[in-house]
């Protein structure tokens, strides 16, 4: 023979279920379908309601997201915008300073040149100048040299 079971504790009885169930022990089915039919149309009117609170819940959520993403994505654009003006605008900046730097230096090569043929003007009348004097000193030097 088997042996027999413990019986459970007050306490392991109560434990081994979180819910609750309610037995309604006075439901009397109903014998009419007239009946059954009224009540299935409750219940189908109930769960079309009930969906539509879901699907006006689904609607207000998915429009809120997409309202978040929009309202993230035109965010990202103007920070994305702003930081390329930035950029632009230090751009420009070096541009400006380069352009700046580069008629500088055509200046000051263009003084250069101008000093230079200066330069080249007063040797070369040094160098004419010189060669007179030289021409002259021969001739005072030479008198008996025939002229040219």
């Amino acid at each position: 023979m088997a042996p027999r079971r413990k019986e459970p504790t007050p306490t392991e009885a109560d434990s081994g279920s979180d819910v609750e169930l309610n037995f309604n022990f006075n439901y009397k089915p109903s014998t009419s379908v007239p009946q059954a039919m009224e009540s299935i149309d409750r219940w189908k009117s109930k769960r079309a309601e009930i969906q539509k609170g879901i699907d006006k819940d689904y609607t207000e959520r998915l429009t809120g997201l997409k309202n978040k993403i929009k309202k993230h994505y035109h965010d990202e654009t103007r920070k994305m915008s702003s930081h390329n003006q930035q950029q632009l605008q230090r751009l420009i900046a070096a541009l400006e300073k380069r352009i700046t730097c580069e008629e500088e230096i055509r200046n000051r090569i263009d003084s250069l040149r101008d000093d230079c043929a200066h330069m080249a003007m007063l040797i070369d009348a040094i160098y004419a100048g010189r060669k007179e004097a030289a021409a002259q000193s021969a001739k005072v030097a030479n008198p008996s040299q025939p002229k040219n």
